[in-house]
């Protein structure tokens, strides 16, 4: 369900709660430091693209409440490490500085950040 807490550490919790495996999840926000379950706005039209070890690239849509996700056979081949970025309408992008190993993404882009994040997935 695209619209599933928001901001929650997305495979962390389907593992926890018996949900279908997530590959990759996570919210884009408009701000840095959004709650927990708090809807975003702003994130009509845009994507977040993976690009993995192997080369392969994963272009998740961000839904109506900020989620992105890759599941089942549409992440197939997912290798870590991988590079990520977030990417409007207009082709504006925000992407990470370093290469990241879990996809679950809002277990480090929390509402005041961890394991050296600076808080959630911004918006371009």
């Amino acid at each position: 369900n695209s619209a599933m807490s928001p901001g929650e550490a997305c495979n962390s919790c389907h593992d926890s709660m018996g949900g279908p495996p997530t590959i990759i999840g996570g919210t884009v926000y408009a701000t840095a430091h959004e709650a927990s379950n708090c809807t975003s706005t702003s994130t009509t039209g845009e994507t977040v693209v993976i690009t993995d070890a192997a080369g392969h690239v994963f272009k998740l849509p961000v839904h109506s409440v900020g989620n992105f996700y890759c599941t089942g056979s549409r992440c197939a081949g997912f290798t870590p490490p991988y590079n990520a970025y977030v990417v409007n309408a207009n082709n504006v992008y925000r992407a990470m500085g370093a290469k990241q190993t879990s996809g679950d993404c809002n277990s480090c882009h929390t509402q005041t950040g961890a394991m050296g994040a600076p808080g959630r997935i911004i918006a371009p």
